[in-house]
């Protein structure tokens, strides 16, 4: 260590030099603190991520949540189990921050809470329900075990949220109520049917150069309908992929590797040699499966074979399983389990025991022993070699992953075949070699895109590339579903990233493996849909065309006489009938006059229609036992419109396409 005259030797100058700022400082009296910039709220918690009912919710409160819910797992239509993945990750999050921002604090306000005991009872029951219905099924123990365990790992997260939002449901359903009038009009649309006669006039039978539109009836239609017509606003990309997918090469080297290691199990001496040689490749030694019911059906019949399974590629995986153990043992133990400092007063208190018949309450020692049962499908390999060959009565010592502990085994449970296997599942990916040559025509690329449209395009066709063009269009974010490119899975970050960006703005991401590079080339920020002055004209002339066709007929013959009028009978139509126009049918099923001559305007046609017979009756006596199962049966769509108007008021401000994440 240099000593302090050496210091001051060598560093004399550069010390004195501190000594003489700290003096001024001092002297000065100047704060030191204007040396070092404060970390703003923006550095410690991130920037604004939404606004729900005023209140900011930072970065920082929005990752953790999103990274959390990214990482729960569901078993898929595959039966495999997955993660949930970012995206449905960042709309949980949402979710649990709207209802802890905005909805608990209203649902509090008018007295509705969850309690514990609410939320054990709910889970208990969900959670039994459950078991039984997987029980019903071809499952093993293990297999429902595994999907409880799955299922809660999710749900833990969402007891309160969602027991606290069916209660209030229920106050919102407890209020629909359906009218006699509203329940009058559902049973005719139900029960009536009608029997007429309609007449359909084509609007080409009133010729264009007879109906004139004028500029300013165009312009005032439009800005009378243009509300109706909202725009979220939209940018417009171009990108070009870039995949890294492994070579002919890349592929014959991995086949080459795991052909090796079949070609080491084949040479084992033991088991012990088979796990060895797994491990080094990458594989991993399983828990006892119960057998072969664990086992995909393939590998149970070249193990019952007493054969290995693989090596065989299976979407782009290398697989292979090896039989490592075949044991018959009880499938539970019944144990109490005692925990020592070290493994000498561990098997000091199996003497004990042994000597005072098992009984742990007469250790000389004090010990912390609990009773407990375990399953062998849920032990590691480590501890079921302590546990097989093992009866009732058995008392023993083992070190259980570095913990001394001591096992007194009271009761064993039925005894069934166990199998024990050592798995490789090789991904056929891309080599290093590989993954640098793609990302030297990312850099390429990248440099001679510059950031228009014309320059990106020639880059592309440089690099014998197709440049792609997406859309992007923010979506609603109460719809529980996220922003994300058109025609791009998983897309999310990329999307909130282009609508926050400029036009010439570039940026690469990695989307499932593959690199994209982006480019914006347009932004449409009008908040109403562009006019269209052909589609409005046509509206116009419709409309005109109508009036003139319905100013001309008084009956139906005067509708026949119309050039390409066609003429149709009908019987039996209800409201729910789709074989004719929308228009017509509605217009049919509301009549309640007979014999009347009525005008409705389709969609191509002007539709004049005369109902001669209504079938069928409502009795009003009806009205009060129908009103219940109707407004069961429309509670739903009810509680929808009316949850949706309540998440509204939390007034949300998605500012995730303000910044970059």
């Amino acid at each position: 260590m240099a000593s302090l005259n050496t210091l001051k030797t060598k560093f004399g100058f550069l010390i004195s030099g501190l000594i003489a700022v700290v003096l001024v400082i001092f002297a000065l009296n100047i704060d030191s603190n204007t040396f070092v910039k404060q970390p703003t709220e923006d550095d410690i918690n991130g920037p604004t991520v939404f606004t729900i009912a005023g209140e900011e919710v930072k970065h920082n409160e929005y990752a953790r949540l999103r990274d959390l819910y990214s990482q729960l797992q569901t078993v898929n239509y595959m039966g495999r189990i997955v993660n949930f993945g970012h995206e449905q990750g960042a709309s949980m999050a949402l979710q649990t921050l709207l209802f802890n921002r905005f909805a608990a604090p209203a649902f509090e306000n008018i007295g509705v809470f969850v309690s514990d005991a609410e939320a054990e009872e709910y889970i208990t029951s969900t959670y039994r329900d459950l078991r039984e219905q997987y029980a019903s099924s071809e499952l093993t123990p293990e297999q429902i075990d595994m999907l409880l365990s799955i299922n809660w790992s999710r749900d833990m997260h969402f007891v309160a949220q969602q027991l606290a939002n069916e209660k209030f449901m229920n106050i919102l359903t407890a209020g629909h109520y359906l009218n006699k009038l509203e329940v009058a009009q559902a049973l005719r649309a139900d029960t009536l049917t009608f029997d007429g006669e309609y007449v359909e006039i084509p609007y080409s039978a009133i010729a264009d150069a007879d109906v004139e539109v004028s500029d300013e009836e165009i312009a005032a239609y439009y800005e009378a309908n243009r509300k109706e017509n909202a725009k979220i606003g939209s940018r417009t990309l171009r990108y070009v992929r870039f995949e890294r997918q492994a070579t002919e090469a890349d592929k014959s080297a991995i086949e080459a590797e795991v052909m090796a290691l079949d070609a080491k199990v084949a040479e084992a001496a033991n088991a012990d040699a088979i796990k060895a040689a797994v491990r080094a490749a990458g594989g991993k030694v399983q828990s006892y499966y119960t057998a072969f019911d664990g086992l995909q059906a393939e590998v149970a019949e070249a193990f019952k074979a007493g054969k290995g399974y693989g090596p065989v590629v299976k979407n782009n995986v290398w697989t292979a399983s090896y039989l490592l153990a075949d044991i018959t043992a009880p499938e539970s133990y019944d144990v109490e389990v005692a925990i020592y400092d070290d493994m000498a007063k561990a098997e000091k208190a199996v003497e004990e025991l042994v000597a005072n018949g098992g009984d742990f309450k007469k250790l000389q020692e004090a010990s912390d022993a609990s009773t407990q049962t375990i399953y062998l499908s849920q032990m590691p390999v480590s501890e079921v070699k302590h546990f097989n060959g093992r009866k009732a009565g058995d008392i023993f010592a083992f070190n259980n992953a570095g913990i001394s502990t001591v096992v007194k085994i009271n009761g064993v449970g039925e005894s069934k075949r166990f199998v024990l296997t050592a798995n490789l599942d090789r991904e056929i990916v891309p080599s290093d070699d590989t993954n640098r040559e793609v990302l030297a025509q990312i850099d390429a690329f990248s440099a001679a895109m510059g950031n228009t449209n014309e320059t990106f395009s020639e880059a592309a066709s440089a690099q014998s590339m197709s440049a792609r063009i997406a859309t992007v269009t923010r979506a609603d974010v109460l719809s529980g579903m996220p922003t994300t490119v058109q025609g791009i899975a998983n897309s999310s970050n990329m999307a909130n990233w282009a609508l926050g960006a400029k036009v010439g703005d570039t940026k690469q991401f990695v989307i499932d493996g593959v690199t994209y590079v982006v480019l914006v080339t347009a932004i449409d920020d009008q908040k109403f849909e562009a006019r269209n002055d052909s589609a409005i004209r046509r509206e116009i002339m419709q409309q005109k065309k109508y009036d003139v066709i319905k100013s001309k007929v008084a009956s139906l013959a005067d509708a026949k006489a119309f050039e390409g009028a066609k003429s149709e009978n009908f019987a039996g139509v209800k409201f729910a009938d789709n074989n004719l126009d929308a228009h017509l049918v509605g217009a049919i099923a509301a009549t309640t006059d007979l014999n009347n001559v009525e005008f409705v305007k389709g969609d191509r046609a002007a539709y004049i229609f005369v109902v001669s017979k209504i079938n069928g009756e409502v009795d009003p006596a009806t009205y009060a036992t129908e009103r219940l199962p109707l407004t069961e049966k429309e509670a739903p769509m009810y509680e929808r419109a009316i949850y949706s108007s309540f998440l509204q008021k939390a007034n949300i401000t998605d500012h995730r396409t303000d910044t970059t994440f």
